[in-house]
Order: C-alpha cells, then sequence, then structure tokens
C-alpha cells in the first residue's frame, strides 16, 4: 500500500540532496548514510529541546512547552519565538526555581524555536539573537538549577539540551573545535539525566541516535574507528522505547527511526511511522520532506514531485524561504524528469530560472545551473 498524499502523512527534520554539514543546511538527495547524515540527524533533535517525559516536566511548564514545540512544529516560528520570549520576561524577575517559574524553560524554547528557523530555511538568519538567547538560557538554568530540587533530571535535561544546540549551531557553521567541548558536555550530562530518573526516556532518543550514529560510522569507516563503541540494535531499542513512553519527545524518536528504517531497507516500517505520526500537522514543511523522501526513495517520482511543489510554493511565501524554495523547485522538476513528466518538468524548469535567474545568492545559483542542464537534457 502506497502512502496517503501529502495531508495524511507524518513529521520528520529531515530533508535530502546532498546535505552541506550540519542538520539543518540541507541540499537534497539523501541516499547514502554518512558523517553528514550522522550530524543531520544528531541536530535535528538537538534543535527539540521541550521534549521532556511527563515524569520529569514540572506540571506548570506543560503548556508553554506544548505550543512551543507544536508552533515549531508547524514552521510557525515567528509564533513560537513570541510566545518563548514572552514567558521568559514574564518570568525571569523571579527565576527562583520554583516550578511555576517558566524563565528557565522559556529561555531554552527561545532558543529552540530560533535553531529550528535556522534548520527550516537552511540558513544563519541572525547568529547574533542565537548566540544571545543560548547565553540566556544557561543563566537561567544557572538561576533555576539550586533551587529545583537539587540538579534533578529536568534540570540536567535542560542543560544538556542547552550545550547541544551550541554544538549545533557551531557544527553547522563548520567551526567543529568550538562544537566539540559542549557536545561531549552534553552527551554527559543527558546519562547522569537518564542515570538520575530512569522514567525520563526523553534521553533515549538522544543516547539512543548516538549509539546508532556511532556504531554506523564504525561501520563506515572501521579501518580509523574499528576501536569505536556503539550498537545500532540497542540504539533502535532505545529510540523505541522512547518512541513508545516519552510524552513528548515520543515523535523525535519516531522521527529518527523513520530515517532509520530506510537506511536498514524496512520501508515499510518507516512507511508505517510516518503515515502514523502525520495526521495533525498537515501543512508542516517537515512533514512534506518526510512524504518527499519517502516517495522518492521508493521510486515514486511523480508523487515525490507533487509534493516537492507543495514545498516550494511555502517557501515562497516566507520571507528567508527562497534558496529551499529554489532547491524544492529544482527537486520537483527532477522528480518530474524520473516520472517521464518531461512537458511537466521542463515548465517546472522555465519557471525556476525565470524567478530566481538573476539572484546573486551563489547557492541560487548553483541551484539554477543544474536546472539549465536538466531542461538541457529534457530538451524542450
Amino acid at each position: 500500500m502506497s502512502l496517503p498524499s501529502v495531508h495524511r502523512v507524518g513529521i520528520t527534520l529531515q530533508r535530502g540532496k546532498d546535505l552541506p554539514l550540519g542538520v539543518f543546511m540541507f541540499p537534497k538527495d539523501f541516499k547514502n548514510f554518512d558523517f553528514k547524515f550522522l550530524t543531520l540527524l544528531i541536530l535535528i533533535y538537538l534543535f527539540v529541546p521541550a521534549a521532556l517525559s511527563a515524569a520529569v516536566i514540572p506540571p506548570a511548564h506543560r503548556p508553554l512547552i506544548d505550543s512551543a514545540v507544536r508552533y515549531i512544529l508547524e514552521c510557525r516560528f515567528d509564533d513560537a519565538i513570541s510566545i518563548t520570549e514572552k514567558a521568559y520576561l514574564s518570568s525571569s524577575g523571579g527565576n527562583d526555581g520554583k516550578d511555576g517559574n517558566l524563565a528557565a524553560i522559556a529561555a531554552v524554547l527561545h532558543t529552540a524555536a530560533l535553531g529550528m528557523r535556522d534548520v527550516d530555511f537552511d540558513t544563519v538568519v541572525d547568529a547574533a539573537a542565537f548566540a544571545a538567547s543560548y547565553e540566556r538560557s544557561i543563566a537561567s538554568i544557572d538561576k533555576y538549577e539550586p533551587h529545583a530540587a537539587a540538579a534533578n533530571s529536568y534540570t540536567l535535561t535542560l542543560r544538556g539540551f542547552s550545550l547541544a544546540m551550541h554544538s549545533s549551531f557551531h557544527l553547522r557553521r563548520g567551526s567543529y573545535l568550538a562544537a566539540a567541548g559542549t557536545g561531549f558536555d552534553a552527551i554527559k550530562i543527558m546519562k547522569e539525566a537518564g542515570r538520575l530518573d530512569s522514567t525520563n526516556t526523553e534521553v533515549n532518543f538522544f543516547l539512543g541516535l548516538y549509539d546508532y550514529t556511532r556504531a554506523e560510522l564504525r561501520k563506515r569507516f572501521w579501518w580509523v574507528l574499528f576501536w569505536y563503541p556503539g550498537d545500532k540494535e540497542s540504539g533502535i531499542r532505545q529510540l523505541e522505547a522512547g518512541k513508545d513512553g516519552a510524552a513528548i519527545t515520543g515523535a523525535a524518536c519516531a522521527l529518527a527511526l523513520s530515517d532509520i528504517y530506510l537506511k536498514e531497507k524496512a520501508p515499510r516500517r518507516s512507511r508505517d511511522i510516518i503515515y502514523n505520526m502525520g495526521r495533525g500537522l498537515p501543512d508542516s514543511r517537515f512533514v512534506m520532506w518526510a512524504e518527499a523522501k519517502y516517495r522518492e526513495d521508493q521510486g515514486m517520482y511523480g508523487e515525490a514531485g507533487r509534493v516537492f511543489g507543495r514545498l516550494a510554493d511555502s517557501y515562497e511565501r516566507e520571507r528567508y524561504g527562497a534558496y529551499n524554495a529554489a532547491v524544492t523547485r529544482g527537486k520537483q522538476a527532477q522528480m518530474q524528469s524520473k516520472a517521464g513528466e518531461t512537458a511537466e518538468a521542463a515548465k517546472t524548469c522555465t519557471y525556476l530560472i525565470d524567478r530566481y535567474g538573476s539572484s546573486n545568492d551563489k547557492r541560487i545559483a548553483g541551484v539554477v545551473s543544474d536546472v539549465r542542464k536538466l531542461l538541457g537534457k529534457i530538451g524542450q
């Protein structure tokens, strides 16, 4: 049974082309698992820090978490930034660690919204704003932690995600040394969060993904990483447990698994996950990326092209969407060509060239160049 049309498909925060480094810098044709895929998968989840299991979230924090995460997944980044900023400002004067005070979680979610905006548009929209938001999140956690039942699983998880977002930001920009320290610190803190509260299944997605990607790296680069720890099966088990048991990050675990199962040649499992997740986010670009990737992977080129067209339409309506609009329109043309829809592919190529042919953006110019070549091959 083929996947239903896009309004029924689930979410994944992943793209495909040839993924310039970093989660969230994706050119789009994702076939081979490599270091870029590792970076992509890890960073995806580092930029959704609001997901903590019901066992560890203070009840007063849940409404803000649920709203902010929802806005992020719907690509309503301005709304996510706005509500988290307001929550922080209304709470920051008395951040004494009481559960009702939202300053720490609001600050972390604010950083997440800025990071995910960069991810969706495949560009750094405001590096200074991200840096300031990260510093504020760490300062807020520092104030919150001593009063929140000591360093509990919740505060450690917040700190771990903040450090991971910092690492992710610098990885995307190619600053590997800057990223390394906070990245490894984030892993250590996540492990400690899980040790303190075994019901905090939210750390399963991070640690499970970490195990899986380390094992994949060892397989691909065994001659230099023969000693490298990591177990695919353990990673998948942890992600499955998180998918089934985590109150909010169950979705993140499922997203990771939907990608992993495609790589593991288990497309039915991927399809089922995507189908089961997709009913609540019909207009999310993350949803559309998920469907497009699945359909392309399964050779459903005509259907993939239609989804890429919807993505392009969506990006063309966004202030920062020009690059991904060009990329997805180019993918639409490529899929149409592969599906034998020659006339439609030629029209799409011509539209893209007319719209973006004079762009001064080097990345867009590269897309236009590729599309010109495709149009030449089509011969129309």
